[in-house]
Parts: C-alpha cells; structure tokens; sequence
C-alpha cells in the first residue's frame, strides 16, 4: 500500500459481492456438468411404518431411466450406515441409544421424508416421471410427534425406553440443592422452545462423479466444511480417508446444516460410479422441508434460587430435547454441548443440568446458527426476568447485581467455562444508554393513549467461539508470495460471511500490499491439503491467528533474500509499511522490488490450534408494541452491542450481527416446524412457515465494544452467533414486559398474533 494505513479495522467493502450481484457467483447447480444424469428420490409418505411392498419395476422401464437405487444396491457398493453419535463418557448417565441410521430405508420408515429409492435418468423430468411409478404399500403404525409426551408416546424404537437416546448431567448437583434449600426465593418454570429449519437461500443439493484415473470419488457441493464433509462420506462409503474429494465453490448459506454427511450423499456416489458419469440433484424447496435436519426443538424445566437481596444462589435445569428418528454427528452435541452458555455473565455460585435427548417420528435435529448457545441464554435470561416480576426486584438492577466485574476475570464458571476477558458492567450500561432506556416508560405511556401495549426487553448473552474448551480445533493456512502477488489458501470454508476480504485485509498489512494483490482460494479438499471449516463462530480466531502466524514466517524467509540486497544480516532488518529496513541507515528495498528483482517465490503453512476458545459476549435491547384487539405486534426497536474482541472489518461484523438477529427473531415471532399427531408435515412450504420479511424488522442500531481475548494471535472473539444469541431472549423479554399490566410474564414461541391474543384472552378471564 505505502500509504501507512493499515486495512485491518477499517470497513472495506466485500470484495466478493460485485460477482455475486451480477448473479456470476458458482453454487452447486451452476457446476452442473453437461453430461450429468439426474437422480430423484422416492421419499415415505408416512412417518412410521413397515413397508410391506416395493414394486420399481415399473419405475425401471420409464423412458430415459438409467438405475435404480434401493438399499441393497448400497450395501453390494460397500456403503456403511452413519456412524453412530458419540458423547464423552464423564457426561453420559446410562446408556446411548443410537439405532442404525441407513442412507435408504430397507424395511421400516420413521419419519416423514425419509428416502427409500433413488432414481436416476437422463432429465430431471424423466427421473420425477419415472419415480411416480414405483408401488409402496405400508403397514402404518402409530407416530410420537409431540415433545411433551415423547416419553409415554409409542415407541419409536422399540429399543428406547421411553424413547430416550441419551441422558448427559453437567455441574454440581448437591451444591445446587444447598442452594434450593437455603433460598429466600425460588422461581421455577418451565420453558419450551420451538423447532425450525435452516431455510437456506440456496437448498442442499450434490454433484457426484468418480475419477477411474485416480480411483476415487469427486462430490460438489456447498459446505462450509469441506474437509469434514469428505472425512464422513469416506467413512461412509467404506474407502480411505482422501479418496473422497469435496469441492465447493460459493454456497448459498449453511448455518451448520450443510457440514456433514446426509443420506442422499452416498446414492449420488453410488450411481456417478455404476454409471460412470456425473449424477446431479438439487433438492426443491418443498423437499427441504422435509429432507433438511432441523433444529432447536427443547423443553427446559428451570429453576434459579436467590438470596433475600437477590443474589443468585443456585440454578437448576432439566432439558428434554426432540432429535427425531434418528440422529447424526451434531444431533446430539447441539443439544448439550454448549448448555454451559445458561450460566450467563452471572456469578451463579452452583448450576446443575441435566438434557435428555428423546426420539421422535420426525427429521432429525443438527447444528444451526449458534447449536445451544441461543437456547441456553433464552433459559437464563428468561428466568431473571420473571424473577425480576416476583421478587419485585428491577431486572436491570437484577443484572447488575449479579453481573461478573472485569476484576473478577478470568473466571471458571460453575459449569466449567474460564471466561478471560470482559467488561460486562460498562457494555451493559453503554447498551442502555444507546437504547434510551430511561425513556422507555415515557413511550409506554404514548403507546397506551393510542391503544396499545409497548414494551422493552434486554438481555445480556454470552456465548463460547472457537471450543472445545480444553482442545481448540486446529485450522489450515498457507500463503504464496509471488511477483505476482500473494496466494492464500484456507482449510475453513465461506458461506457468506465475507471471508475473501476479511483475510485478504489481514495478508495485505502483513506483507504491505494493495488489496488487489491478494487472493484467496478454499473449498476443494482436492487443493486444500488440510481443514476444519468455519462453524461456531471459529474461523477468524483459528485460521486469522494460523494466517498471522504463515505471514511472520513468510517475512522471516524474505528477509535472508532482502539481507543481501541490503548487504546487513537479517536479524538486524526491521519490516513495515512493505519495506525491509536497515534501522539507521538509508538502506531499504521494497517486498514488491524483492520479488520482482531475485524472481521469488515463496511458500509458508500452518496447521495450528489457538491457545483456547474465547467468549464473545453482548446485551441487545428492543422495544415492542402490541395490539390488544389482535394480538399483532411490531418491533420499534432494537439496539444490539457487542464484545467480539478486535474487529478486523466493521462492515462485516454489521452484517453478521443483523443477520443473527434476523434468524433469531425470525424464530421468535413466526417460524415453527409443525407436525400432526400422526406425523405428517403442516408446515411443508412458505405459505404455511413463515419467514421475517424486511417490513417486520426496524433498522438495527448495532454497535461494538472491543475487549480483546488472549486465547489467539488476532484478540477477535467471533460474530457468527451473537446475533441469534441475543434475539430469541430479548423479544421475549420484550412481549413480557408489554403485556405484563394484563398478568402476563411469559409467552411460548413462537410469538405469533394468534398465541400473543391467546395469551391475552387467557390473562383477560
């Protein structure tokens, strides 16, 4: 650059974005090869049932049809069933129920949607034509759909007691009841939490071929994990580890939900293989609905104890949680993984929780935007706030009493987390300064003179990036410095998040180079040699710090070469601004001029872990009001800040931060999974669920406090989650407060017109 100032901090514009508007972007479907076969699946009408008979016959002799793929066909390739989910054993009381999850269905079905056959034709209308012609007779039986009575409802498996798959236990069970018994107040509810599904702009879909030179599989398809996704479909298509290649170009959104192996993956495979060319399918919308895993589905029974003053003594939570029919890798950790988060910015002495994962005759449940973490701080943040209402106690001086001090970091949380920076007080207060929040009660009083109810929610999450707590995952970086400029390679992979100049910002002030000198490429396990991906808010912490640490090492071995251009030894060189200097003297040459004149080109890796997880942290506040009559309501307001360590691009974090709040808002007023008692789908398309529209949503006063974390090179704490993390709670928090002069402390989600005027009808008898 020469100009001197540095590209970290300031907000460059996504470089990605003039391709991707022009509608040049390359998903899944776009890399289509011209040759490809396309394959359909027959999916189970029923969501339990024996198949008593499959005819394909017909199927078979449809123009332009080129396989079938039932179970067996699988099994004589080689293909394994998923393998089973597995839970730490310092965790798991009892024992794991976890059944045999096929890629088809052979005998039995047990959910909706499950895939049973695959065919594969010549077009895409021959393949649909060709699958309306297979005979399916079954035997129904009865379906568990309803969480609330998951555990005395038929048996989904007859070999799960009460349908439970698992029961895992956190904290100190006797300390916490100490606390119970020792309380001025108790106060218990229960808490339910609605099921949803990624809904992402771009369905699932894969392209699958087989490479008889190299004698492996090559499958395209969008992840933000592409090394993960080829490790588990190796697994599953019974071969060596790297005889699976993953390709992914841009991906239309994840959120969690594309990262691993699904059951439609192996068939693809399986037929490119047989077949000996590519096969293609792309999901329609109204087959991810039921295809997609699904996410979220919880019932906590909670219970916080306080002391006469009101401070938090103890905290008691018993989850159930739906996974559905059967599970996969992240089905069970979303539901337990991150449950430390319900320990809040509190300094909750003692905590115990127990979650139990229960089967249903439903999709299953996967990692989605945040995995626990929003479910966890709805809990915490919900139950101090009807303690707030019962102990009478101002639930901002509730916080306040018991928020943790920056003196007291680090600091072990009673559920394990070491919380190691922070200044939760000062951004709580900055929040409700910027929300206005001592002009809340004067806008209550304008709203009620034209008729309706307003109200103000706040909460204070904090959520875990970059884990496991004891053993961060590593990440893959490298660079390539070149005359041409400089090459970046990633073992994390983009979905939106603006990857291709956040990192290009941070190799541009290492190496002093224009932004345009600097390239990034990720996405192909065929390319990449090493990777993790980016979930739970990781990526810029482990493959930022990885990046740092390639570009030291890079300016390391340059500056041998620029030692003898200068004729002074390298340890003596200072480097800044692209410029080796000999300190004292006139002598400098330029990275650029070293490359160009010696016609260099040098490489640098790293596969590396941070030194621990950090803890991006932040209190969003917002304001509703609520039409009495209706039961309609609309969002006034909503301020959100956050610590989320050093900002590498202020206008990236924007976005991620609106985005969050979207999703989680979404869910809190209108999106819901919905099954009938006998386990057919009623919410199966976009008329019937409902997605946050722009004219359901204010403009976001989103701000930052950077407090920088120790645990990675960059002090960047993640923003990948906060958004959601924060929304679910403090709309509630906000409809509470609303219609609390009518006796109402809490609403189930998702809050839509007809359960708020329920609630309100209720509260009026």
């Amino acid at each position: 650059m020469g100009d001197g100032k540095l590209l970290v901090g300031r907000p460059v514009a996504r470089r990605e974005d003039v391709t991707l508007l022009r509608g040049e972007g390359r998903y899944t479907d776009d890399l289509t090869p011209d040759s490809a076969a396309h394959l359909v699946f027959v999916r189970s009408p029923v969501a339990a049932g024996k198949i008593v008979a499959l005819a394909a016959a017909g199927a078979r002799e449809m123009p332009g049809v080129l396989a079938v793929i039932d179970a067996d066909t699988l099994d004589a390739a080689g293909v394994k069933p998923f393998p089973s989910p597995a839970i730490p054993p310092h965790l798991l009381v009892g024992d794991l129920h976890a059944p045999t999850f096929p890629a088809l269905a052979r005998d039995e079905v047990h959910h909706l949607g499950q895939p049973i056959l695959a065919i594969v034709a010549e077009t895409l209308a021959e393949a649909m034509d060709a699958a309306e012609m297979v005979d399916l007779e079954f035997e129904d039986r009865p379906a568990n759909t309803d969480l609330t009575k998951a555990k005395g409802g038929p048996a989904v498996w007859p070999t799960a007691s009460d349908n439970r798959i698992f029961r895992v236990e956190l904290g100190d069970a006797a300390a916490t009841q100490d606390a119970m018994d020792t309380a001025a107040h108790r106060v218990t509810r229960r808490l339910s939490i609605n099921r949803v599904t990624a809904v992402s702009m771009e369905p699932r879909g894969a392209i699958g071929s087989w490479d008889a030179e190299t004698g492996r599989y090559v499958m395209t398809s969008g992840t933000q994990a592409t090394h993960r996704l080829a490790e588990a479909m190796a697994a599953q298509m019974g071969v060596p580890e790297g005889d699976v290649r993953v390709v992914s170009e841009n991906c239309g959104g994840t959120f969690g939900m594309k990262n691993g192996g699904m059951p439609e993956y192996p068939p693809i495979l399986v037929a490119a293989r047989q077949l000996g060319r590519p096969v293609r399918w792309i999901e329609t919308r109204s087959e991810a609905f039921l295809s997609d895993p699904q996410a979220r589905e919880q019932v906590a029974e909670a219970t916080l104890a306080l002391d006469a003053e009101g401070r938090f003594l103890g905290l008691s939570v018993d989850v159930v949680a739906g996974i559905g029919a059967y599970a996969n890798a992240t089905s069970l950790l979303s539901s337990f993984n991150n449950i430390a988060s319900v320990t809040g910015v509190y300094g909750i002495p003692a905590i115990r929780v127990a979650v139990e994962g229960v089967h249903l005759n439903t999709q299953t449940t996967a990692a989605y935007r945040g995995a626990g973490r929003p479910e966890a701080s709805f809990i915490i943040e919900r139950m101090i706030d009807i303690a707030a209402r019962e102990t009478g106690i101002d639930r901002v001086e509730l916080r306040r009493r018991n928020m943790l001090q920056p003196e007291e970091l680090p600091r072990k949380t009673a559920l394990g987390y070491v919380y190691d920076s922070g200044d939760f007080p000062a951004l709580f207060d900055r929040a409700l300064q910027a929300a206005d929040w001592a002009g809340v009660a004067a806008r209550k009083q304008e709203a009620q003179a034209r008729g309706k109810l307003r109200g103000a929610g706040l909460a204070y999450t904090i959520e875990i990036a970059g884990g496991p707590p004891a053993k961060p995952m590593p990440e893959y970086a490298s660079a390539t410095l070149s005359p041409e400029g400089c090459r970046l390679m990633l073992g994390t992979g983009d979905a939106g998040q603006g990857h291709d100049t956040a990192f290009a910002q941070i190799a541009a002030d290492a190496f002093g180079l224009g932004l345009e000198k600097v390239s990034l490429f990720s996405g192909d396990t065929g390319v990449v040699p090493k990777g993790t991906g980016s979930f739970g808010s990781r990526s810029l912490g482990a493959a930022g710090s990885a990046l740092v640490h390639v570009c030291e090492d890079l300016i390391a071995q340059l500056s041998v070469h620029a030692a003898r251009h200068l004729d002074a030894e390298a340890e003596a060189l200072t480097f800044g601004d692209g410029t080796f200097k000999l300190p004292g003297t006139n002598r400098a040459i330029t990275l650029e001029s070293l490359l160009a004149e010696d016609d260099l080109t040098v490489s640098a890796e790293r596969w590396e872990a941070t030194q621990g997880p950090s803890f991006p942290n932040g209190c969003h506040i917002t304001e509703v009001e609520i039409d009495p009559e209706t039961g309609e309501m609309e969002i006034c307001s909503y301020t959100a800040l956050e610590d989320i360590g050093k900002v590498i691009n202020p206008l990236l974090v924007a976005g991620q931060i609106h985005g969050g709040i979207v999703q989680g808002l979404g869910q809190g007023m209108m999106e819901a999974i919905r099954y009938d008692e006998d386990g057919q789908l009623l919410t199966g398309s976009f008329m019937d669920y409902a997605m946050p529209r722009a004219s359901d949503l204010p403009f976001f006063n989103a701000q930052t406090a950077s407090v920088e974390t120790a645990s990675n090179t960059l002090g960047t704490k993640g923003v990948g989650e906060a958004g959601t993390v924060g929304a679910l709670p403090v709309l509630s928090s906000a409809i509470a407060d609303a219609l609390a002069p009518l006796g109402v402390d809490h609403v189930t989600l998702p809050a839509t017109p007809s359960a708020i005027w329920e609630a309100i009808r209720a509260a009026r008898k």
